[in-house]
């Protein structure tokens, strides 16, 4: 079952190994990130951060799905963590009615790859216009999507 999906381009950092798998009691985190499932060092690197008792996978945005989509995974507590809107878009077209929110955790502070303009939604959330377009798309197949960097901050609902 999927326990949370969550947009931060940091993937596997403090917030997540400390704060969230405690909170959701989750016994799995899956990135879904094309580049880090076929990145060795990254993948030992991001290990690094897992905390004891929790396994951690990276997979492609399509192998995640094929994970998520098969009945045995409905009987673990799972953390998806993706680093853009863009593949969480990608996770949902593959995911129909499985993902109903996303927690936008930290995202745009960092990677600018596109030189656009970006706006500021909250302290943590950097935004370009093309991040927004794929926002709204998300919107059409999720119900929420809210900002949130640990559980104990509001949720802000987008």
């Amino acid at each position: 079952m999927i326990s949370l999906v969550r947009i931060d381009d940091r993937l596997i950092h403090g917030q997540i190994a400390v704060v969230w798998t405690k909170y959701l009691g989750v016994s799995r985190i899956i990135v879904a990130n094309d580049s880090v499932a076929k990145n060795d060092s990254q993948k030992m690197a991001l290990s690094l951060a897992v905390p004891n008792g929790v396994k951690a996978f990276f997979r492609s945005i399509e192998d995640t799905a094929k994970i998520l989509n098969d009945p045995r995974s409905e009987k673990m507590k799972i953390l998806v963590i993706v680093d853009s809107p863009q593949d969480a878009l990608r996770l949902c077209d593959q995911l129909p009615d499985k993902i109903t929110t996303i927690n936008l955790g930290n995202y745009g502070r960092m990677n600018n790859m596109s030189g656009g303009k970006k706006e500021q939604l909250a302290d943590n959330i950097f935004v370009t216009d093309d991040d927004k377009k794929c926002l709204d798309l998300l919107h059409t197949k999720v119900k929420d999507i809210y900002i949130q960097a640990v559980p104990t901050d509001n949720k802000k609902f987008l």
